[in-house]
Order: C-alpha cells, then sequence, then structure tokens
C-alpha cells in the first residue's frame, strides 16, 4: 500500500476491540467505533461512543537522518522476506537516501456517559494501545514495528452531539515514525557465475596474455525460494505481496503449481506478486504451490507450498 495509507490502517486496526459497559448494555458490551474524520466520518451517522483519527502533521526527524546508501533492515512493503529475519544485517536490500519522517495524529473519544469514557481511557493507556511509555505500531503489510510516541493526553473536555447532547471527551496526540524511499530499493543480486582465466605471470610480463588451457568456471547454487510467511488478508481489503527467488538467472517467470488454487479474489501474478481483495474468509489455511522458472539455459525450476489466512471483514468496516 502506498505511504500513509498503510499506516493509516495499522493504526485504526490497533484501536479495534475496545468495549464499554452500562446497565443496557449486551453482555459482551457496548463496542467502540473506530473511523478515521475524513473521509469516513459524517456527523449524522455518528455512533457512540466512538473514536475519530485525524492526521496533524508529516514532519522530517532529523535524528534518523542518513545519507548515501543505507542497508534497509526490513523487508520493504511488496519485497519478500529473507531466510533469517531474525538477523536485520542479512537484509539483501538498499536504499538511496531514505528520508525519515514523523506522522502526527491526533485520536479523539466520544462517549455520552462519563463512565464509559473513564472505562474507554483505561484500556488506552494500556501497553498495546496508547501507553505513555515503549509504544509501538505493527504495520503487517511490511513487517515492521513502528515507533509510537504519545505526545501529550488524554486531555478532557465537553462537547456536543448533532441534536445537542452533551459529549464527554478526551483528545491524545501521538506519533508514528515512517520512512519514504525517493528511489527504488536496491536488491543485492547474488553472482550467477564466476569465471576465472589463468595466465602465466612471466608471458604475461612479456606481452603474451593468452589464457591458459585449465580456465575455471565456478557455478552459483541452483534457483532457490526463500521461506516466505505470508501476512494474513482480510475480506474485503486490498492485498499485495511479492515473492522473490535466489540464484538462478533473471527475468524469472512465476505460476501456480498444477491443482493449485487461490483464495476467491485474490491472483497469482507471472512476476511474482500476489495481490486483489479477498472475498471470503478462509476456514482454515489455504494451502497453495508456487513455481518460479529462472532464463538460464537450460532453465532452473524451484517450488515452494504457501498458506494464507483470510479473515473475515472487521466488525463495522462497512460503517
Amino acid at each position: 500500500m502506498p505511504f500513509l495509507v498503510t499506516e493509516d490502517r495499522a493504526l485504526k486496526q490497533k484501536l479495534q476491540g475496545l468495549l464499554v459497559h452500562d446497565a443496557t448494555a449486551p453482555p459482551t458490551g457496548r463496542k467502540v467505533v473506530v473511523r478515521y474524520k475524513n473521509p469516513e466520518y459524517e456527523l449524522a451517522d455518528s455512533v457512540y461512543p466512538l473514536i475519530l483519527l485525524s492526521h496533524t502533521r508529516i514532519s522530517k526527524d532529523e535524528e534518523r537522518e542518513a545519507r548515501g546508501v543505507v542497508q534497509v533492515q526490513y523487508a520493504p512493503e511488496g519485497y519478500a522476506t529473507w531466510p533469517d529475519m531474525a538477523d536485520p544485517s542479512k537484509s539483501p536490500y538498499l536504499a538511496e537516501m531514505p528520508i525519515p519522517l514523523n506522522i502526527d495524529y491526533q485520536v479523539d473519544a466520544y462517549c455520552r456517559k462519563e463512565l464509559h469514557l473513564i472505562e474507554l481511557i483505561d484500556q488506552l493507556i494500556t501497553y498495546h494501545r496508547l501507553p505513555h511509555r515503549f509504544g509501538y505500531l505493527a504495520v503487517p503489510e511490511d513487517g515492521t514495528v513502528r515507533r509510537l510516541d504519545l505526545l501529550g493526553g488524554p486531555d478532557f473536555y465537553e462537547s456536543k452531539d448533532e441534536l445537542g447532547k452533551r459529549l464527554f471527551c478526551a483528545t491524545w496526540a501521538i506519533r508514528v515514525s515512517a520512512e519514504v524511499f525517493l528511489y527504488d530499493i536496491l536488491t543485492l543480486t547474488p553472482a550467477q557465475r564466476v569465471l576465472i582465466d589463468f595466465y602465466d605471470k612471466a608471458a604475461w610480463d612479456a606481452g603474451h596474455r593468452v589464457p591458459l588451457e585449465n580456465t575455471v568456471t565456478v557455478t552459483r547454487t541452483k534457483l532457490l525460494i526463500p521461506p516466505v510467511v505470508l501476512p494474513a488478508a482480510t475480506v474485503g481489503v486490498p492485498y499485495r505481496q511479492a515473492l522473490a527467488a535466489v540464484n538462478g538467472r533473471s527475468p524469472f517467470t512465476w505460476s501456480l503449481g498444477s491443482g493449485s488454487a487461490l483464495p476467491p479474489g485474490l491472483v497469482f501474478a507471472p512476476s511474482g506478486v500476489l495481490f486483489g481483495t479477498p472475498t471470503a474468509p478462509t476456514s482454515a489455511p489455504a494451502a497453495f504451490q508456487v513455481v518460479v522458472h529462472d532464463s538460464d539455459a537450460p532453465p532452473q525450476a524451484a517450488d515452494t507450498t504457501l498458506t494464507l489466512t483470510v479473515r473475515p471483514a472487521p466488525l463495522g468496516a462497512d460503517a
């Protein structure tokens, strides 16, 4: 997904699942609706308790500024993981002068009852939501865990709804770390073949530069698909995941294995990109085989079996 859309989606997902309770609420509690102020929010459709998210600022983070080509120690969005993700130094990805940014958001909570607001704040200040220390934001599209800083709040105030009824409110200011790349991600491509010519030094010095007969060719290992763990997809949410191969000779051509089928709404392109918008959840992880062929002569082939879980659309997603 594009910059900012990915972060927005992750923040909204982070605040899902909140409940408040009162005498007339269902046994499981009253759901807290989470929306963005623009463009999702329409005053006439508001349901309380309600959390509204809005953007306030995007600024460059001078403390994380880098010049030149740097190693990207995570799999950038749309790029495959590498075999040992526990070791960031083994990342095959490079980027030229990435720009570190801070995305500032405002989080507003609106409740008809003050006890609802207190219960809601109690849930939001926990470690996994909006803590005052060591906050984080997991972004599933690129597999990163971003820094989330609480800049201020909760600050209390009162407001009124569209009918003039009193609302009890609280607001937070938060900051999420991000990066943008001015140029394409560079991939370290392993050497496919090394040709070594041997010369006689005395003959070379005398100007006779004909290689000896025992010229050696060293060939790389066979074409491989590194282990891949596909992020879960969600019904109604666009999905994109790119696969990669190592060794072999590019360009590569990808296909589904014989008899394999994808969850409804998804397509696997010859470029190795799995994309689409899922239309139905899976009762169990869906397994399918992918095959890649390289352009060597003769061509090599490699295959692996992947699994993908499609989750149901979140409650209130169509609100």
